[in-house]
């Protein structure tokens, strides 16, 4: 069966995508409170009383050796994600063929409950926790700058805001993905316009000519053109690569077979190239294809569960509000081990990112949605594309 049979057989949405924003979305929450708990720069995971410690790893080595395995997981965190995106956008502009239909949607999809979130983060948030008085909270620079976030122009900080934590100062690491993310949509934009979304050979030859370069560039100046950033994230360029990947794979879905064994070996494949740091771009088309695999396996016991799509809200608020949390009683948990205090906060972090998701969903981003059909009317998908749920 190909992926556009599979689609079909759906009418037109991948079963599994609603679950996998969602498990992406919780591991990323999970995976930036143990950095928050233990802090960026530690030794602590090792050792006596640890739970490495408990199962016989005695020193810092054995964690490094741990971690160096875990580390492909880490980076398909938000490659999947942008993956995941370029694949469900794509369904998006085939169906709705118009540029300005298009950029409505995105900037009606990701802007209002940003502005929200980083407008609760400099109003309420920051004067709760700063050590500055309120007068030089709101009077210092950095105040103002934090709104830039709202268009892209990332900033991290606020006065005096979590300076003590372990994971200091930082308010929302979760937002440097939104400079890449624009770049993609910009790019779409661009393609939608030229009408290149239409003639797939094209954009074919051009994804695989990129590969070729990027991979041959890789080769010989691997210190310029690393798809790593640092230990947990790719670059900035590769994340807008696996976006397109992601593209690739939506308008060649009938060509793209679903198929166990494929399945495994590229699962394979991605985890031995990431682990060597060998071949990073080629990686990316094995984690693609992960992605879309399972996009097309049903969990029909979550989708009971969750209707609504909180995962946009759990990017939103899931990291602030973990360090809210350790800056509250991070010190407290501490006492009880730093294992138990990262158990605590993270189920805290949980909850409460939950209930601000799915009042964001409900009061925020489902109405901003709704007023798509003010502004353009919906026009018909382009001939002989699947008909794919867009990323809503």
């Amino acid at each position: 069966m190909t992926l556009e049979e599979g689609l079909r057989a759906n009418k037109g949405v991948g079963p599994g995508f609603h679950f996998m924003r969602h498990a992406l979305a919780f591991i990323i929450i999970a995976h930036h409170c143990r950095v928050a708990v233990f802090g960026v720069h530690t030794t602590d995971y090792a050792g006596k009383g640890s739970l490495l410690g408990a199962a016989g790893a005695s020193d810092v080595a054995s964690w490094q050796i741990a971690f160096e395995l875990l580390r492909p997981g880490l980076y398909a965190l938000v490659g999947g994600f942008f993956a995941l995106s370029g694949f469900l956008v794509t369904g998006s502009a085939l169906r709705n063929a118009c540029v300005k239909t298009f950029f409505v949607n995105r900037a009606l999809r990701i802007v209002p409950a940003l502005s929200v979130e980083v407008a609760l983060s400099a109003f309420v948030l920051g004067p709760l926790v700063t050590v500055l008085a309120l007068r030089d909270y709101f009077a210092d620079p950095m105040f103002l700058r934090y709104f830039g976030n709202i268009v892209g122009f990332v900033s991290f900080t606020l006065p005096g805001v979590f300076v003590n934590n372990p994971w200091p100062e930082v308010v929302n690491m979760n937002l440097w993905t939104l400079p890449p993310e624009f770049w993609c949509y910009f790019f779409m934009i661009g393609m939608m316009a030229a009408g290149l979304l239409g003639r797939r050979n094209i954009l074919n030859g051009a994804t695989i000519a990129a590969v070729v370069l990027l991979t041959l560039c890789e080769i010989i100046r691997p210190d310029l053109f690393s798809v790593r950033a640092d230990t947990t994230h790719f670059t900035v360029w590769y994340t807008v690569v696996m976006f397109f990947f992601g593209v690739a794979f939506c308008l060649n879905a009938d060509k793209v077979p679903l198929n166990r064994a494929l399945f495994a070996a590229a699962a394979a494949g991605y985890y031995l190239l990431t682990l060597t740091n060998t071949l990073g771009v080629l990686s990316g088309v094995c984690l693609t294809y992960c992605v879309v695999y399972a996009g097309m396996i049903a969990f029909p016991t979550f989708d009971r569960l969750i209707k609504s799509d909180l995962s946009y809200g759990m990017y939103l608020y899931g990291f602030p509000i973990t360090q809210a949390y350790v800056f509250f009683v991070g010190a407290r948990m501490a006492e009880q081990g730093k294992w138990t205090g990262y158990a605590v906060i993270l189920l805290a972090t949980l909850v409460t990112t939950a209930v601000f998701s799915a009042v964001s969903w409900k009061y925020i981003e489902k109405p901003a949605l709704a007023l798509r059909t003010r502004f353009v009317p919906s026009r018909k998908a382009a001939s002989g594309a699947v008909k794919i749920q867009p990323a809503e």
